[in-house]
């Protein structure tokens, strides 16, 4: 294996828990940001030609999830 699949993989697993942070849990705002945060970091760090890219796929899923399951009267809540 690759150091740059592993990293891959890594970065994968944070997109994946910080979605179910989103979801599934009793995160404040500020914790979910500062995770949100870190992954940005982290994704600069390895793909910093594809930071576009980055916003455009995660950035929204992870907008979109906060929308979804931590808006005020949303229909999870």
């Amino acid at each position: 294996m690759d150091t740059s699949d592993a990293a891959y993989r890594e970065f994968q697993r944070r997109v994946d828990r910080l979605c179910s942070l989103i979801v599934a849990s009793d995160c404040s705002e500020r914790e979910i940001d500062i995770e949100r945060l870190h992954l940005r970091v982290q994704a600069a760090t390895l793909f910093p030609d594809k930071m576009q890219l980055y916003d455009w796929i995660y950035e929204s899923r992870f907008r979109r999830l906060r929308e979804q399951f931590r808006a005020p009267g949303s229909a999870t809540r």
